[in-house]
């Protein structure tokens, strides 16, 4: 039995979510938490689809199960932000994950030990499970032969299987009304040491900004970098998107990684940002395929 509460916020992804549930089954949490989006009015197979997801969760084992389904469509940023405030509306701490997300079983207890570990320090925001860097099992147990952590800080938040606190989390929200321009390039600039980071970062903020956009990770990412805060990633990615599968564009599907197990961890000597780490992300996964992700995004929201 596994004792941190597991929140699941879910859509209409049948198949990929029977993938998460055997996840589940072995590792069993006691609270479980099901947040299910509701369909689209004009499109009755996707209502019926969304159903179909909701009654996958069927736990065999002892445990509290809670739901919060919607009957109308929120859409993927307003559903995550409610699900997220009635979850922590219970709960001081947990794990965050979606339908079409799977985590390797370390990710469990890998997230627990770290709940623990951090918290007390509040400069520490999220717990990752993704790493989008290609490493093998064989490259990580050979950093590990030399004492190497098993973990570090980064400026970045990846949001396909996380953990993180309620008093983290409280006063986070979708608007971005509260900064200005010149406050968003200040925040912007305490993490990017590089003119074109910080170029890429203060104009995706602003465009959001601008259009009175709701892209929840981003905006999570500029609620973290506010409060200058760090998040936990692994060197081992721990949680496989499983969404990817059934992209047609090769830009998105590079993201794809397989999820390997980590335990034991080694904590690191120091909580500092690994600014190496998070220039290969800013090179080869912000200005690559997540901004092919964000222009796609986009485009969609200007045509609505």
């Amino acid at each position: 039995m596994f004792n941190v509460p597991v929140l699941i916020v879910l859509y209409n992804r049948v198949e990929e979510m029977h993938n998460v549930f055997q996840v589940l089954r072995t590792v069993q949490p006691t609270q479980l938490y099901i947040a299910g989006d509701g369909g689209k009015t004009d499109d009755r197979e996707d209502r019926k689809l969304t159903y179909r997801t909701r009654s996958v969760i069927q736990p065999e084992w002892p445990c509290q199960v809670h739901t919060l389904f919607q009957e109308e469509h929120l859409g993927r940023s307003e559903m995550v932000y409610t699900a997220m405030k009635w979850f922590f509306s219970m709960e001081e701490e947990g794990i965050v994950l979606f339908e079409d997300t799977v985590p390797h079983y370390d990710f469990f207890p890998f997230c627990e030990t770290l709940l623990n570990q951090y918290r007390n320090n509040e400069q520490i925001f999220s717990i990752n499970g993704t790493y989008l860097r290609h490493r093998s099992r064989k490259k990580y147990k050979k950093r590990m032969r030399k004492g190497e952590s098993s973990y570090f800080f980064s400026a970045y938040s990846t949001t396909w299987g996380f953990a993180t606190w309620k008093n983290r989390w409280n006063d986070f929200t979708l608007s971005m009304d509260n900064y200005s321009q010149e406050q968003i390039a200040k925040i912007v600039e305490t993490y990017m040491a590089k003119s074109r980071q910080r170029a890429y970062w203060t104009n995706r903020m602003n465009v959001l900004k601008r259009m009175n956009a709701k892209y929840w990770s981003y905006q999570y990412l500029l609620h973290i970098w506010a409060h200058k805060g760090l998040c936990i990633s692994p060197y081992l990615n721990l949680v496989t998107n499983i969404g990817f599968n059934k992209q047609n564009d090769r830009k998105v599907r590079r993201l794809k990684r397989n999820a390997y197990p980590i335990m034991p961890i080694t904590h690191p000597a120091t909580i500092e940002q690994n600014k190496k780490e998070d220039r290969y992300m800013f090179r080869h996964i912000f200005r690559r395929a997540f901004l092919y992700l964000f222009q796609t995004w986009l485009n969609i929201n200007k045509k609505s």
